[in-house]
């Protein structure tokens, strides 16, 4: 079993409480309870906040490329936009946002090496919507009205906007429609809330 150094628990309760708070919303006294530390200890680990954050913000985005590459390309196009959607729930019940979308919110205020890791996130989930939708395209011999890359902008805004009110609003209902919004456009026929209810069950 792996033993969790001082490290890497200073790493996930940042991303726990960016996710919750924001960038600005936690100091290295939150941190340190957290984790049972001296603030001096956080220091050794990472000088300044900015250097945690970018770490932070580091990992999270090599979790999200693991994701990614790990959704089967030789499956059917609608359940590769499946697996794409199921998991963007995680975390909204105990009061996370996607930790990109909340130090968007921020970004005037970011180091510039936070901020393109940020848009690098962004551009990611982008990137690996517009390849599904030009496969799509090749699979129907048929474009869409707008290239794949710019409908791809479209759908991961709608999904962020739908992961951030769901916190504001308690419910889920704006992020399933965006889910079933990429489902739609790829051709799955099977809502978010469906699915979400058949996992569960």
């Amino acid at each position: 079993m792996k033993t969790h150094t001082v490290r890497d628990q200073l790493l996930e309760h940042a991303s726990v409480l960016i996710r919750q708070r924001g960038y600005n919303g936690f100091s290295y006294r939150d941190l340190a309870e957290l984790v049972g530390v001296k603030t001096s200890s956080i220091h050794y680990y990472f000088p300044a906040k900015d250097d945690l954050v970018l770490e932070v913000v580091r990992l999270y985005r090599e979790r999200g490329q693991a994701r990614l590459a790990a959704i089967d390309t030789s499956l059917p196009l609608a359940e590769q936009a499946r697996r794409y959607v199921n998991p963007l729930r995680n975390g909204i019940e105990l009061n996370q946002i996607c930790l990109a979308g909340m130090l968007s919110a921020e970004v005037m205020v970011l180091p510039d090496t936070i901020r393109t890791l940020v848009q690098a996130h962004f551009q990611m989930n982008e990137d690996w919507i517009a390849d599904l939708l030009h496969r799509v395209e090749i699979e129907r011999g048929q474009s869409y009205p707008m290239p794949p890359q710019v409908l791809a902008k479209v759908l991961y805004g709608a999904i962020q906007s739908g992961i951030i009110t769901a916190r504001m609003s308690g419910s889920t209902d704006r992020l399933d429609a965006a889910g079933d919004m990429l489902l739609g456009t790829v051709g799955g026929s099977l809502c978010v809330a469906e699915q979400h209810e058949a996992v569960a069950a």
